[in-house]
């Protein structure tokens, strides 16, 4: 949850900010990752359940999944 800088050598004239939280990485200025990161925090409940409906709509997917391979 903390931010870094990070460098990327396509662009080494900016200042480009990162930070994850929860398999989910935001990038940009250093005022838009602190905003994302703000309201990942302020927010966390209501993240955390909508990526437990996710597993559960995916696990429920798998479940009448009639795939066999290739």
């Amino acid at each position: 949850m903390r931010i870094i800088k990070h460098f990327n050598p396509h662009f080494p004239d900016k200042e480009i900010y990162k930070c994850t939280i929860r398999n989910c990485t935001s990038y940009g200025t250093l005022e838009e990752v602190t905003a994302w990161r703000d309201d990942q925090m302020a927010n966390e409940a209501e993240y955390k359940k909508l990526e437990d409906l996710s597993v559960k709509a995916a696990g429920e997917f798998y479940k009448t999944s009639t795939y066999k391979g290739d």
